[in-house]
């Protein structure tokens, strides 16, 4: 049912009350087909007491989407995710990792995020970033995306697929050029090395295309999959917003001195390498399945101690599946400022 909330006319984004300036939802469970559809996101996202959107709106009803979302107050960023491969410019996988990729999921996977069982592979092919016809690719992609009637893009899903390093010809001549420069460096550690470096490398390289393309676009991430040699990477790229998970969707959930220790060493290391980067700690929620929740205290909470940490920016996923349970998204409220109460 939508909701009937005033206009408010975008003009900047002010000072939150608790320091979080930018507050961005992810949406992608949500209708959208028509004006209305959009409609209804964008009143719900407002009435969550956020000010950023990531989505991904029908191609003809962008310029539609940003005018509602300005009318309330939210900026509109265009989701864009990296994780289209053609065959040829797949990851290489041990194969091992490749039997585990084609075996049933087990009940405790973790779809991208820090895997729980050992060994875990992500079951999404990914391209190998290092591959210059895959960059090639993503860059016209996100130059294409960037002319688009937004505020900003929302990069996603540049990660690897056994959570770790490719082992492709690519990736293999630079682990190889690597232990030559370094003699006595183990394969292992320079695997991760060269892992790590063609992240960023790739991330900065995506976000450099979309400033040149639209030097007024705003450039947000959700770093993801999980990198299991560092995984809290995000402050190395060259983003404006870099969100990082503190607490993930599924069983077993993150205590919160985890999501406190978390928060707190994203807000530290933030200005590191960029002195105008904004660390977001990234909060999942996921209604689907009974394992996933969390209660409305438990978001409360969490939210608390990003509000408390002294951040200045905050991702949340995923609209749709808040609104799915309306005590979590009246907690989400309550915690921004939003005006949405749940019926009791």
């Amino acid at each position: 049912m939508r909701l009937a909330l005033p206009l408010i006319i975008l003009v900047s984004l002010p000072l939150h009350a608790d320091g979080l300036q930018w507050r961005g939802v992810w949406e992608w469970s949500l209708p959208k087909k028509t004006e209305a559809d959009l409609v209804r996101i964008a009143d719900s996202a407002q009435a969550l007491g956020f000010n950023a959107l990531m989505m991904y709106p029908p191609p003809a009803l962008i310029g539609f989407m940003r005018d509602q979302c300005h009318q309330r107050g939210i900026k509109l960023y265009y989701s864009t995710v990296f994780s289209y491969s053609k065959p040829e410019w797949a990851q290489v996988i041990l194969p091992e990792e490749k039997e585990r990729a084609a075996q049933a999921l087990p009940e405790d996977y973790m779809y991208g995020g820090r895997p729980v069982q050992r060994g875990e592979v992500f079951t999404s092919r990914l391209p190998c970033y290092n591959r210059p016809e895959a960059r090639e690719y993503f860059r016209q992609m996100v130059s294409k995306f960037a002319q688009l009637p937004v505020d900003g893009l929302a990069f996603d899903a540049a990660g690897f697929q056994n959570y770790r390093r490719c082992y492709c010809p690519v990736c293999q001549a630079q682990v190889a050029a690597y232990l030559r420069a370094y003699p006595g460096t183990t394969d292992r550690y320079a695997g991760d090395v060269v892992a790590e470096r063609t992240l960023v490398s790739f991330i900065n390289d995506m976000a450099a295309v979309a400033r040149r393309t639209n030097p007024q676009l705003d450039l947000t991430i959700h770093i993801y999959p999980w990198f299991s040699p560092h995984p809290y990477y995000g402050h190395e790229t060259d983003i404006d917003v870099v969100g990082q998970t503190v607490s993930w969707f599924f069983r077993p959930h993150w205590s919160l001195e985890r999501v406190q220790s978390l928060t707190e060493q994203l807000v530290n290391d933030q200005h590191r390498c960029y002195r105008d980067h904004c660390a977001a700690p990234f909060i999942g929620f996921d209604a689907r399945q009974q394992r996933n929740y969390r209660s409305s205290r438990r978001i409360h909470q969490e939210l608390q101690i990003i509000k408390q940490s002294g951040a200045q920016a905050l991702h949340v996923a995923e609209l749709g599946y808040l609104l799915h349970k309306p005590l979590i998204a009246q907690a989400v409220a309550e915690e921004l400022g939003g005006s949405y109460r749940a019926n009791r």
